[in-house]
């Protein structure tokens, strides 16, 4: 069995996924990854390995085993944190809008696939519709253009930097929730079994 301690996501991984990353032509930046792992690990859907290093290496065929080994860790990272509900967004009010923009393009790519599906569930209760909508466009938020937010801040009068910082706080809120979201709509759509899916 291999040793808990061995999948720690290390600073040595975020350098060397971050170097593998910005000489990859095509491959995601470390903060879409994160935001595609993220999206993944609350799918209800499950997704192979291959399947996802694939979408966002570019489909690399000669991935370098370290360069693999450090996307488990990246993976085993997040999972951890979304299933303890102590996920918290990499974000905070230092942040570049850049990189929040890079991790909800990420996320809007690794949910798409399972959240049309369980919106356009026919059997999925109005409430639970609502949240998800909800929930779901709040992380994808950020993939606006930041001139597109600063337009609308200018029509209806909001303050950026406010209106940001509070869109940045709704974010971080519901991804707390997000995994659980997922599995109530998933199951209580009546398309997922609860043994076999999740």
């Amino acid at each position: 069995m291999m040793n808990e301690l061995e999948f720690n996501y290390t600073e040595a991984h975020q350098r060397l996924l971050t170097e593998y990353l910005s000489m990859r032509e095509g491959a995601f930046n470390l903060a879409q990854v994160s935001g595609y792992l993220f999206a993944q690990i609350c799918s209800p859907d499950a997704v192979e390995v291959e399947q996802w290093v694939a979408i966002i290496t570019a489909d690399d065929n000669a991935l370098a085993e370290d360069v693999m080994f450090a996307f488990m860790a990246f993976h085993h990272d997040i999972s951890e944190r979304v299933y303890t509900e102590q996920y918290r967004l990499e974000w905070d009010k230092k942040s570049s809008y850049t990189c929040r923009q890079h991790w909800s393009q990420g996320f809007l790519v690794g949910a798409e696939p399972y959240y049309e599906k369980l919106l356009n569930a026919q059997t999925l209760p109005d409430e639970l519709k609502q949240a998800l909508q909800m929930a779901t466009e709040q992380l994808s938020f950020f993939s606006l253009a930041e001139s597109q937010v600063r337009e609308y801040c200018q029509k209806t009068g909001a303050v950026p930097m406010e209106f940001i910082a509070q869109q940045a706080e709704l974010a971080s809120e519901f991804a707390n929730g997000y995994a659980q979201l997922i599995e109530a709509a998933a199951l209580s759509c009546g398309l997922y079994d609860a043994e076999s899916d999740f």
